[in-house]
């Protein structure tokens, strides 16, 4: 999906947490008959100017930069 969040599409959703932007999406889209399994979603914040890369991690989203290191070794 591709296009702003807005009021009018989007009532009660706060635009500036992004988990609850993605959330709202799903949903709007899953209500249309669009189901799938996402993993990564990409938001333009208005608020702060600025791209951010969320990914579904431990069943949550969460910003691509939050995602724990882990030792792969």
């Amino acid at each position: 999906m591709e296009g702003d969040v807005d009021d009018e599409q989007f009532p009660n959703v706060d635009r500036t947490e992004g988990a609850d932007v993605i959330q709202a999406v799903l949903k709007k889209l899953a209500d249309e008959g669009e189901q799938g399994e996402w993993t990564e979603c990409d938001l333009t914040n208005e608020y702060f100017d600025r791209d951010d890369t969320y990914v579904f991690f431990n069943k949550k989203w969460i910003r691509r930069s939050d995602v724990p290191l882990t030792n792969t070794r």
